[in-house]
Formats: C-alpha cells, structure tokens, sequence
C-alpha cells in the first residue's frame, strides 16, 4: 500500500506554486472590508451633550446593513419615527416625532449585518444646556452570541455526518473482501439537527420583525436556503434517493460561503476561499467519523480495517492540505499580524491553528502505527483526532459570531454626521480648495481640484498637524471619507487652535500649505446675519476691491476695484436671502464682529468681518476654484448722515 506521508509530500508540492499565486493576487487586490457590522458614528455623538433636543437620531455603519422590526429604541422612551436607510444603506435614521426632555438618553440599536448575523449595541448621550459627563462609549455586539454559536457548530456538525457518511460509503465500497456488515446510518437524524438550527437561526434574524426581513434581504434569504437544503436532504434520505441530497447540501455550503467573513475582502474569491474550506474541513471530519464507525462493525476483520484505513489516509492528506492552504489566505485576509494576539478574533484564531496542529500530529501518529506492525492500533490517535475536529468546528462556529479586526485608518465610504453647531473654516493650498468643519469631538477636511473631464476620480493627499490653544502640537491620523473627503476625531480645547494643511491633487494639480484657526466652542448667531443683510442692502454706492486667485502659489490675485450698491453686491452673494447652512460667530477682532458661514454641499466657506453696524469691512470666500479676498471701502458721511 502507499503510505501517507508520500501522498503528502506530493500534496505540497502540487499546491505550493499554486497557492504562492493565489495569495499575491488575492493580497495585492485585497480591499479593507469587515463582515460584522460595526458602529461608526452616531449623531448625536456618543457621550456628547447637546442643547435641545435633536430632530432625529443617525447611526453610521462600516458596511450595508438591513432593518428588522424596531431597530433603535430610547431610553426612557420617547416617540420615534421609522428607520430609513441612506448612503448605501450604511446609514440609519430615525425621526424623533416629541421633543426629548432634559437628561441622559440611552439609544439601543439593533440591525442585521450582511453576514446574517443580527448586531446590537448601545451608547448614550444627553440633553440639556449643561454639559454632563458620560463616558459609556458606544458598544457593538453579535445579538445572541452563545446561541447563535452552538446552532452553528450543530449547523458544521450535522454537514460533517451528512458528507461524511457520503465519503465513507464510497471509500467502503473500494475496499476489497468488503464485509457484510454496516453501521447505522446517521443521516436522517443529523439533517433533522442542521435544518432545526438553520430553521432557529433564521428565527434569530427575524426578532420581532415580519417575515419580509427575511425574504426581502440577503442575509435572510441565505438563512431560508441553508433551512430548506437540510429538510430536503432529509426527504431525500427518507425516500432512499441520497444521490438527490448532493444539490441540497451544496446549497448549504455555499449559502454558508457567501455569508462568512471572506466575502466582505474578496466579493468572489472570498466565497470560494470559504466553500472549499469548509468543505473539507466538515469532510475530513464526518469521514473519519464514519470509517471510525465501520470500524466498530467490522472488528475482527483485519485486513478490510487496514485496507480502509490506507484508503481514508490518502483522502485526508488532501483535504488536510486544503484546509491548512484556505485557512491560511483567509486569514492573512482578515487579520492583519499585528492583530493575531491582541484581539479576540486573532486570538481564537490562534486556538483554532494550534488546534489542527495537534489534529495533524495525531493523524500522524495513527498513520505510522497503521504503516507498521504490532506498533498498536491506530483507532486510538484516530479517536483522539476526530475529538479536537469536532472542538475545531466548535472554534470556527465561534469565529463566525465575532468581530474581524477593522482597520482604524481605512477610508470610510462617506463623511460622518457633525453634531450640533459647527465652526467652518476656508482656505486654499496652491491650486487645491481646502474646506473645514469643525464640530464636537470630529474634523471632516474636503479637498477640490478644478475638474477637466469629469468621469476620472482625482486622487488627492493630504496631511495635517493642530496646535491647541496651549500650543501643544500633534499630527492628526486621517482617514479618507470619500473623494477628497478626509476625517479625524479631534477633542477641541477651549479657544482658538490651528491646524497646518500640507495638501496635493496628484501630479497635475499645484499643492502646498496653508493654515487655518478653529475657536472652540461655536457660537451660532443667525440674527447677525440677518442684522448684515439689512445693513448692506441700505448702503447705497461703495468701492469693492478684490483679489482674486485660483493658484495661491502665485499670489492672491491682481486687484480691481468695482463701484457697486449694496444691493447689487447682495445680489451675487450666496447669503444675500440671509440665510446659509452653517452660520457661527467667530470671536471680535479689532472691535469688529466676525462671522463664519459655510455651504456645505458647494464646498464654499465665507469669512465676515463686520462694523458696529452690520456692515461688512472685509470678506474672505473660499469656493472650489478660487479665491476671493474683498475689501469694502464706503464713502465718509458728515453729521446729517450725507456722504462725502
């Protein structure tokens, strides 16, 4: 007979090239993603305190999610809208239909990641015009983890018996002398068990949601295949017709394929990395089950036993080296090294290799005393292997529930919602656009080159250092929000800090630095602007000089000068109505009022100063193109208010 560490040794050698290329072009196209659904933001922010009460509540997630039921609740209860979900259905919000009264508020949110699990977590903040201390974080959690972890390993179980038994008959039926006796099927009763626990795990899913939450989204359509593969497998057995249990039960591994972790990293390879694993991880164990079993019918029967042995020898040194190769790029996909022993998932991981490492040495020793007489029975090592097997599923039942380590500093797909009143802030870097907004505890910067063509995604860079009022400095971790989108968490100290830009467009486009001041906290004023407003559409003809540049590398502009009402100049204006979507008031300077306005959405950002009467003195606009730097200059009026 050919023993097994040849097979082995061939085993490697076939697959090494090959896996040597899979991991490069898996690696080098891998894309920062986590299956489970993880908490980003929340507005209001978690721990904040805000003045009134908001208007709704927004959760920001690191991937799509789907809603079931109630899926955000407050504490002590108020009256809230639906949920509906935006921004590619990573983000939720829900309407606050009455006013929430002063106090802490605990938010408990419940949603459905893509892998099917269902996600819950919580996090407070409070309401009221003092500022209350909290510090309860925000929590994200697997809802129901223990149970979902044992329905999962009676899930892998119930696929091993099945596949198993499958493997095992073929095996048998090779093996010359075959005696007549056979052990008691098990195929019935393990697919009652895999189709109860897909059947309950889908009930999981649903919560208190209706049965379109699982019809009408991908996790819980998954959950649907996985319960009706098992109860057809089960008919299938029922009728004596096994050969039809072969479609069912690739449904089932395949379901199970496209909803484990893999899949977020690689949409197709992951899911293959995942079929094969799996596969021959619940085969290698359900068909070393079953030989075992027929080995307790056949007692006596030496040379049957040992020609069964040799055949199952070489059929697991295949799959041994398929599930070492997969379990290897899988997770060198999902958890970076420096994870491996820091974080729950890596450390299970570890438990989980270390475990196939002892189930490697036990098989080795059942092959050696197989290969050589009189050195013992090989069913001992062999009944030992098939022990931690059934632990190694139970560890990859408990890798499914949890969290893969996310990557801190990966881009998110969007800007996170600002909280409360914001302190804009503009100013351009060579031929690049900068626009700030500052709010509690968050910095989102947006970057814009001028735009030529129009489909290509311009790439942009983008580093940045604050200094505090104390005038202790830092370099800021940012992490892109989108083209031209960059985001940091920021804990802003009372009074004016400054941050220093060093921004580039790739190659086409001049960068450089530029500087920008954030006075902490924002005041928002609306009746200034409006006071401005009224001011300059009284005021009759004045001089505007003005500068303007789209390249601040080569100066701020030539000047010109533009005799003009203040209607007309009001006219041109984007808050000429008196109105705009960010209005702060920036601290006096010289005596004079400032103002701070902001568009948002244009990317635009303007910087008021004001006389004692709501005129403006000066004006700084920055928009994506340019920027315009305006002097106002009105004639000397005598006592009678007449101009000179």
């Amino acid at each position: 007979m050919t023993s097994s560490v040849p097979t082995v040794r061939r085993s490697v050698v076939t697959i090494v090239p090959l896996v040597s290329l899979v991991l490069v072009l898996l690696l080098g196209t891998a894309a920062p993603a986590s299956a489970h659904a993880t908490l980003l933001f929340t507005s209001p922010a978690a721990d904040a305190t805000v003045a009134d009460s908001p208007k709704s509540l927004v959760l920001v997630f690191d991937q799509p999610v789907s809603l079931s039921g109630t899926s955000v609740r407050v504490e002590p209860s108020a009256r809230l809208g639906t949920a509906t979900l935006s921004q590619g259905n990573q983000e939720v919000t829900v309407p606050v239909r009455s006013p929430l009264a002063e106090g802490v508020r605990a938010i408990n949110w419940q949603v459905t990641a893509r892998d099917g699990d269902v996600m819950t977590g919580s996090y407070r903040f409070a309401v009221g015009p003092r500022t209350i201390a909290l510090a309860s974080g925000q929590t994200t959690a697997a809802k129901d983890a223990t149970p979902t972890t044992i329905l999962r390993w009676l899930l892998f179980a119930a696929l091993a018996v099945m596949l198993g038994e499958a493997a095992g008959r073929r095996l048998t039926a090779r093996v010359p002398d075959t005696p007549t006796r056979r052990p008691r099927s098990w195929a019935l009763p393990a697919s009652l068990i895999g189709a109860t626990a897909a059947l309950i795990l889908a009930a999981l899913q649903l919560g208190d949601g209706s049965f379109s939450s699982l019809t009408g989204t991908r996790p819980g359509v998954l959950s649907l295949v996985e319960v009706a593969g098992f109860a057809l497998v089960a008919l299938a057995v029922l009728v004596r017709r096994r050969t039809w249990a072969v479609v069912p039960l690739t449904a089932v591994l395949v379901a199970e394929a496209l909803r484990a972790h893999p899949q977020a990293e690689q949409a197709v390879a992951g899911p293959v990395l995942t079929f094969v694993h799996l596969t021959a991880a619940v085969l290698w164990t359900g068909t070393l089950l079953h030989v075992l079993h027929t080995l307790a019918a056949w007692r006596g029967e030496r040379s049957p036993v040992r020609a069964l042995l040799f055949s199952y020898a070489r059929l697991a040194a295949w799959l041994f080296a398929a599930v070492v190769v997969t379990g290897l790029i899988s997770a060198l996909l999902l958890v970076p090294l420096r994870d491996l022993a820091t974080t729950t998932y890596g450390q299970v991981l570890l438990v989980k290799i270390a475990l196939i490492t002892v189930v490697g040495g036990l098989a080795l020793a059942a092959r050696r005393r197989l290969r050589r007489t009189g050195a013992g029975s090989p069913q001992r090592p062999a009944r030992a292997e098939t022990g931690v097997l059934a632990v190694v599923l139970a560890f990859s039942a408990t890798l499914t529930v949890l969290s893969v380590p996310a990557d801190a500093n990966r881009s998110l797909p969007f800007a996170p919602p600002l909280d409360g009143p914001v302190v804009p802030a503009g100013t351009r870097a060579g031929e690049i656009g900068i626009s700030a907004r500052a709010a509690t505890g968050r910095l989102v910067i947006d970057l814009t080159a001028p735009q030529i063509g129009g489909n290509e995604k311009q790439s942009y860079g983008l580093k940045a250092t604050l200094a505090d009022p104390r005038g202790t400095r830092r370099a800021l971790k940012l992490r892109g929000c989108g083209t031209g989108c960059f985001y940091t968490p920021v804990t802003w100290r009372v009074g004016t800090s400054r941050l220093t830009l060093t921004a580039s467009a790739g190659e086409e486009w001049a960068g450089g630095r530029a500087g920008l001041a954030v006075t902490w906290p924002p005041r928002p004023d609306t009746a200034l602007l409006g006071e401005t407003v009224a001011a300059m559409k009284k005021t009759p003809r004045f001089t505007l000089h003005e500068l303007v540049t789209s390249n601040t590398a080569r100066g701020l502009g030539d000047l010109k000068q533009l005799p003009i009402t203040g209607t007309e100049f009001l006219a041109s204006e984007p808050y000429g109505s008196g109105t705009a979507p960010v209005i702060t008031r920036l601290p006096d300077e010289n005596g004079h009022r400032r103002l701070a306005l902001a568009y948002p959405a244009e990317h635009t950002q303007l910087d008021l100063t004001l006389d004692e009467t709501g005129r403006i003195l000066h004006e700084t606009l920055t928009a994506p193109n340019h920027l315009v730097t305006r002097t106002f200059v009105y004639p000397e009026t005598d006592e009678d208010g007449h101009d000179h």
